[in-house]
């Protein structure tokens, strides 16, 4: 895939899954290569499922979480089931079938959560000098990684 353009050593990567060579410096490398990898992705993604299906299976059989499969090797399942409430339909029901608020408030916990509203806070630094320091005190910047969505031309 490389452009045959001259360029740098170490700006292509090899890609060992599919045994390319991509030319870093080659967008359309770079994009076609990410739809390769992105297509893989979703294979082992269905593959880790279907394998763990079985082994799930077999532990079942078994009656086991732990499958001993030889010396050196075994099988740990954990997992199986996730519980999520609704929280507000709880704290209703519980109320209104009499229980006390404050039991009410040891199950159901509020949890306050806040935002800020970016363009106000812009607006309120270009209007007052301390402002500006606190908001830029209270404003973190973090790095991260590039997200490219490469699609078909149509």
């Amino acid at each position: 895939m490389s452009s045959g353009l001259d360029h740098p050593p170490g700006r292509e990567i090899a890609i060992r899954a599919t045994g390319e060579i991509v030319d870093l410096e080659d967008p359309l490398a770079c994009a076609l290569a990410l739809v390769s990898i992105r297509d893989l992705e979703g294979e082992l993604r269905m593959l880790k499922l279907r394998l763990s299906e079985a082994i799930a299976e077999e532990a079942a059989r078994q009656g086991t979480k732990t499958l001993e499969l030889n010396a050196e090797w075994k099988a740990v399942l954990s997992g199986g089931t996730e519980v999520t409430w609704n929280a507000e339909r709880l704290e209703q029901a519980l109320t209104e079938a009499g229980m006390p608020p404050e039991r009410v408030g040891q199950i159901v916990e509020r949890v306050v959560t806040f935002k800020v509203n970016a363009v106000e806070a812009k607006r309120a630094a270009g209007a007052n000098p301390e402002y500006a320091f606190l908001v830029e005190a209270c404003r973190t910047e973090v790095e991260t990684p590039p997200r490219v969505s490469v699609r078909r031309a149509t």
